[in-house]
C-alpha cells in the first residue's frame, strides 16, 4: 500500500491581481507614425502639390526648405533613410524644377535646385555627432578635403563676393559631408548597403525609363527648358534629336548616374535589379557620353579582375541577359542611329572635333592655373558665377585643373592629398575579395576618377555618388575588420598556401 499524501494547506496569502491592461496610448504606440515617416509623407504631399501647379513662384524656395527639414528629421533617427532621401533628391530635383518652370515660367536660376544642396548639408549633424572618430586614421584624411574647400571659400569670398563663394562652398562641401555620413555609420554598413542598392534599383531605373521616353517624345517641360537654356551641346529640342538627360540636368550627369548604378547593381542581390540594369544600360547609350561608356568599361574590367573567379559566371550571364533584353529598343532605327554614330567616333581619336576642343580647353585651363597660383576661389566657376557682378567660367570641362584653379596650389595639393588618403584607407583589395559590394564600390569610384580630366566629379549628383562610394569603401573596411570578416578571409587564404 502506498501511504496517503499528507494534506496540504491552501495558501492564505491572496493571489496577486492580474496586471492592469496597458493604456490605449501605450498599446497603439507602435501604430503611431514616427517623425521621419511624418516628415517624408508631408514632403511627398508637398511635392505632388507643387507638380500640380500649386504655390506659384513661392513654391520653389518653400520646397527647398521643406527638403532640408525632412533631411534633418531623417539624419537624426534613420541614417540609412537619410542616404536614400539624398540620393533620390539629387536624381529628381532637376525634373521637379523643369515642371515648376513649365507651370510658372522659365527661370535661369531656380531656388528649387538648392533643395539637394541644403538637404546634403544637413549631414554636418553626423560629422558633429561622431567628431571624435575623425581623429582616427580612417577618417582623418577627410579633414584635409574640408580644409581645402574652406580655404577656397575664404579666397573666393575676397575675390568673388561672399554670396557666390558661400553657395559654391555648400555645393562642394555638401557631397563630401554625405560621404562622411556614410563612412561614420560603418556600424550600420549592412543596412546602409542594402538601402543604397534598393535606392539605385527603384530610383535610377525609373529615371532611365523617363530618359527613354524623353528621347522618343520630349515632354513639354523638357522642351521649354532646352529652349530657355539654349545649350547646343545637348542637341535640338525635338524628339530623337537630343542627348538624353532624363530626370537630371545634363546628359553627363545622367550618364554618370547610370554608369554607377550599373556597376553597383551588377553583382547585387536586390529586388528590381534586372529592370534597372536593362533600363540603365539603354539610358547610358542614349546619353551618348563616350567618357561614361569608357568609364563603365573600365569599372567593369576592374570589377571582374579583382573578384573571385566563382562569381564571374553569374555576372557574365547577367550581362548577356541585359544585352538581349536591351536589343528590342536599341535596334529601333531612330534609336540606333545616334548610338552608332557615337560609337564610330570612338575610333577617330584626335580627328574628332570634340577631342581637339577639349585639348584646347585643357591648355587654356593650365594657363589659368599658372596665373592663379593662390587660387581664384570658390564662386569663380559653376552655377555660382550667376551671383557674381562680373563673369566667370560656367563650365571648366576639366575637373583636375578646376580644383587647382579654384583652390590654388596649396589648396589643390591639400584636396588631392586628402582624397588619396581616403582612397588608400577605404579601397582595400582584401575587402573586394569576399565582399561583392565593396568590390563594386571600388570599380565605381575608379570609373568616376577616370573622367576627372574632362569633367568635374566632386559636386552635384555625380559628386554625391562619388563621395558616397568613397564613404562606403571606408565603411566596408571598418565593418569587415571589426566583425572579423577580414581576419577570417586572411586565415582562409593562409590555409590554402
Amino acid at each position: 500500500m502506498h501511504p496517503m499524501p499528507a494534506p496540504t494547506l491552501a495558501p492564505t496569502l491572496p493571489v496577486p491581481p492580474a496586471p492592469p491592461p496597458a493604456p490605449a496610448v501605450a498599446r497603439d504606440r507602435s501604430s503611431i507614425p514616427s517623425l521621419p515617416t511624418i516628415a517624408l509623407t508631408a514632403f511627398l504631399a508637398l511635392t505632388a502639390a507643387g507638380l500640380a501647379g500649386a504655390g506659384g513662384r513661392a513654391f520653389a524656395p518653400l520646397w527647398a526648405v521643406a527638403a532640408a527639414a525632412t533631411a534633418f528629421a531623417l539624419v537624426t533617427r534613420r541614417p540609412s533613410g537619410y542616404l536614400a532621401f539624398i540620393v533620390t533628391l539629387w536624381f529628381y530635383t532637376p525634373l521637379v524644377r523643369r515642371i515648376l518652370d513649365f507651370h510658372h515660367g522659365y527661370l535661369p536660376q531656380s531656388l528649387a535646385l538648392a533643395a539637394p544642396v541644403l538637404a546634403s548639408t544637413v549631414a554636418v549633424w553626423t560629422v558633429i555627432r561622431f567628431a571624435r572618430e575623425l581623429r582616427g586614421t580612417l577618417f582623418a584624411p577627410a579633414l584635409l578635403v574640408i580644409a581645402a574647400v574652406t580655404y577656397g571659400f575664404l579666397v573666393g569670398a575676397l575675390r568673388n563676393g561672399v554670396v557666390p563663394a558661400f553657395y559654391a562652398y555648400l555645393a562642394w562641401l555638401s557631397p563630401a559631408l554625405v560621404g562622411l555620413h556614410t563612412a561614420l555609420h560603418w556600424r550600420l554598413y549592412p543596412e546602409m548597403r542594402q538601402t543604397l542598392l534598393r535606392t539605385l534599383a527603384w530610383a535610377a531605373g525609373p529615371a532611365a525609363l523617363y530618359g527613354i521616353v524623353q528621347f522618343a517624345i520630349l515632354p513639354p517641360w523638357d522642351r521649354l527648358w532646352m529652349i530657355g537654356t539654349d545649350l547646343q551641346s545637348i542637341g535640338a529640342p525635338e524628339p530623337f534629336a537630343l542627348r538624353v538627360f532624363g530626370s537630371m540636368t545634363m546628359p553627363g550627369t545622367f550618364a554618370v548616374v547610370m554608369e554607377v548604378a550599373l556597376l553597383l547593381l551588377l553583382s547585387a542581390d536586390v529586388r528590381g535589379r534586372l529592370p534597372a540594369l536593362v533600363l540603365g544600360f539603354i539610358g547610358l547609350l542614349l546619353s551618348r557620353i563616350r567618357t561614361a561608356w569608357l568609364g563603365f568599361l573600365l569599372g567593369l574590367v576592374l570589377q571582374f579582375i579583382t573578384q573571385p573567379v566563382r562569381r564571374l559566371p553569374r555576372n557574365w550571364i547577367t550581362i548577356a541577359v541585359v544585352a538581349i533584353l536591351s536589343l528590342p529598343v536599341i535596334t529601333i532605327p531612330r534609336f540606333r542611329e545616334g548610338i552608332a554614330s557615337r560609337i564610330t567616333s570612338l575610333t577617330t581619336g584626335g580627328g574628332d572635333s570634340s577631342v581637339r576642343s577639349r585639348l584646347l580647353v585643357a591648355r587654356a585651363g593650365y594657363a589659368l592655373v599658372l596665373d592663379y597660383a593662390e587660387g581664384a576661389g570658390l564662386g569663380a566657376t559653376g552655377s555660382a558665377v550667376t551671383a557674381r557682378r562680373s563673369g566667370g567660367i560656367r563650365n571648366f570641362e576639366n575637373g583636375l585643373l578646376e580644383v587647382f584653379y579654384l583652390f590654388g596650389w596649396p589648396g589643390g595639393l591639400m584636396f588631392f592629398l586628402g582624397l588619396f588618403g581616403i582612397v588608400v584607407q577605404g579601397m582595400r583589395l582584401a575587402d573586394a575579395q569576399f565582399d561583392p559590394f565593396a568590390n563594386a564600390v571600388r570599380s565605381g569610384a575608379a570609373a568616376l576618377l577616370a573622367s576627372l580630366l574632362i569633367s568635374e566629379i566632386f559636386t552635384g549628383a555625380a559628386g554625391t555618388l562619388f563621395w558616397v562610394l568613397i564613404g562606403f569603401g571606408v565603411s566596408a573596411h571598418a565593418y569587415n575588420l571589426a566583425s572579423g570578416a577580414t581576419m577570417a578571409y586572411r586565415a582562409s587564404q593562409m590555409r590554402f598556401r
